[in-house]
């Protein structure tokens, strides 16, 4: 588990608008798991002790008739039936008919899904996608085969590695596909889940809560850890390095900066820390949103990760208009 994993029950932090209907269903779910856990462990207990050899001499051929077993299935078949009516159903007959309209103003991305990475499509400043096609493809400069000299809709597209900001309170349209391997697009913390087959775009949509920021999330699950004595240094920088974390500023007792924010964390930061007197660090993860696959895709499958930045509606138009202005090449952040 995750150094800054939330102190839930068993799932993340949801900053989506539907989460908590998911969430909901998966609750009960798991209770009514727990319930019947409970109960067969001891029924088995019971049968365990009750029908040993030493107290059941005699094997019986006639079946056994009894009325609470047959209670207790029925009740069993009620609870699923409302798990699936009344939950799940409904839950999914809102989202697949009730997609945003253009009323809603949704803002419309494509993910194509690569071994093993992340290649996020936007439109340009004239909102329409450019053609892509496989003979166009090129790994390093051209990894979803946007047709740049002979679409002139794709001449203004973006196009990022892995990386995807996405504005906040806004619906959210993504169209998920492959290009080579069945993946799967997931959001664990927007409570977002969509197969990304090769030849089929689907789309899935969802918008992030009004004020949300990755930075607001950053801080959220910031936590204060104590710097390692000399002995633990290894240790200290591996988990550091391995859960991705970030760090705010850190000074001295002489006020001077020790460890500026942002830093990457090195072992020779350690030292420096020490020598300043430094006994605690404020420490939250880089990228607080990401992007994983759930398929098994190949050797490096748990390595596909992404990262998506979410922002304010006018970082976000201030971030798109920067990337507009490039010369149309693929942007690797």
């Amino acid at each position: 588990m995750s150094l800054l994993a939330q102190t839930t029950w068993w799932l993340p932090p949801d900053f989506s608008e539907h989460g908590w209907q998911i969430d909901r269903l998966i609750n009960w779910l798991h209770y009514f798991m727990a319930v019947l856990f409970v109960g067969w462990g001891v029924f088995l207990a019971y049968c365990m002790t009750r029908f040993t050899w030493k107290r059941v001499s005699m094997a019986h051929y006639t079946p056994v008739k009894a009325k609470a077993s047959k209670v207790i299935e029925v009740a069993v078949i009620i609870f699923e039936v409302i798990l699936l009516v009344v939950f799940s159903m409904p839950v999914l007959a809102k989202y697949k008919n009730e997609p945003p309209t253009p009323a809603d103003n949704p803002f419309e991305v494509h993910v194509v899904a690569q071994q093993f990475a992340w290649n996020i499509h936007y439109p340009g400043p004239d909102g329409i996608f450019g053609k892509r096609d496989i003979k166009f493809v090129k790994d390093a400069t051209n990894p979803i085969g946007l047709d740049r000299d002979g679409d002139p809709n794709a001449k203004d597209d973006i196009v990022s590695n892995n990386q995807m900001p996405l504005p906040a309170g806004r619906h959210i349209i993504v169209k998920v596909t492959s290009k080579d391997v069945i993946h799967s697009f997931n959001i664990p913390m927007l409570r977002v889940k969509q197969d990304a087959v090769p030849g089929i775009e689907i789309p899935v949509w969802f918008k992030v809560k009004e004020g949300t920021t990755s930075d607001a999330i950053r801080e959220q699950m910031a936590r204060t850890v104590v710097v390692p004595a000399a002995g633990e240094s290894t240790t200290a920088y591996e988990l550091w390095c391995r859960n991705n974390l970030t760090f705010d500023e850190v000074k001295g007792a002489d006020g001077q900066v020790v460890l500026k924010k942002g830093a990457e964390p090195g072992k020779d930061h350690l030292e420096a820390l020490r020598a300043a007197g430094v006994k605690e660090l404020r420490v939250g993860p880089r990228d607080p949103v990401e992007i994983h696959c759930t398929q098994l895709c190949g050797l490096t499958h748990y390595k596909m990760r992404g990262q998506v930045l979410i922002q304010s509606q006018a970082d976000f138009d201030k971030w798109y208009e920067e990337k507009a202005k490039g010369t149309g090449d693929f942007i690797e952040d």
